[in-house]
């Protein structure tokens, strides 16, 4: 068997391609050693078990990602960082059910830590205001991009809406006052308003002489 050549990253592409084709549900280290043609055994040589093998796949995916460069004003960089983040975090799905993991979503985007950590230091006046105001930004951004499927299927159009207010006769006033503005949700839309308001709040607390 051709077990001489077969280098970690040789699997962890492999692994990457059958997560895409069969989810990360049907995947097994007993189909990935027959994509391989080898020994199961084999790839535990490379790896010492199976999940130290997804530990590389998540990195190996999120290493892809590079920080937007920097143009624009603070607010225009924050907003590309954290749109660019989501969306490749979002563009694979399997791979992004491994990232609940904060270890491994840590590691695989040491570049974009780094990179986050420069923009809330110009808006910071301490390390740890720093460390927390990155913090806000970057679990924000992970979050949503985990929830983002849950989105396809939200209820809240308006016609659902207001016929589950007059079937359930509720005394809500402020809700059946707002019913008519519950469409169906716009993941996307809901992700850029929400890192706006993050960004103006960032920019209040800012030390004055700060950006």
């Amino acid at each position: 068997m051709p077990t001489l050549d077969l280098t970690p990253e040789h699997i962890v592409m492999v692994a990457r391609s059958l997560i895409g084709e069969h989810g990360l549900s049907g995947f097994s280290m007993r189909k990935l050693a027959a994509a391989l043609d080898v020994n199961p055994m084999t790839i535990y040589l490379r790896f010492e078990n199976k999940d130290a093998l997804l530990d590389a796949i998540a990195r190996a995916s999120l290493a892809e990602f590079e920080a937007p460069s920097a143009n624009g004003t603070w607010s225009d960089q924050v907003r590309a960082l954290a749109i660019g983040l989501r969306n490749h975090l979002i563009h694979d799905r399997e791979t992004l059910r491994l990232l609940s993991d904060a270890d491994r979503l840590s590691g695989g985007l040491l570049g974009t830590l780094d990179r986050g950590l420069e923009l809330m230091g110009a808006v910071s006046s301490t390390p740890e205001d720093t460390v927390a105001a990155f913090r806000v930004l970057f679990w924000h951004v992970v979050g949503s991009a985990l929830v983002s499927g849950a989105f396809d299927n939200f209820p809240g159009s308006r016609t659902d809406l207001s016929a589950v207010l007059a079937q359930s006769g509720t005394t809500h006033t402020r809700l059946v006052a707002h019913a008519a503005h519950f469409g169906r949700v716009d993941g996307d839309e809901l992700f850029i308003q929400s890192i706006n308001l993050l960004i103006d709040g960032l920019l209040v607390a800012a030390p004055k002489d700060n950006p």
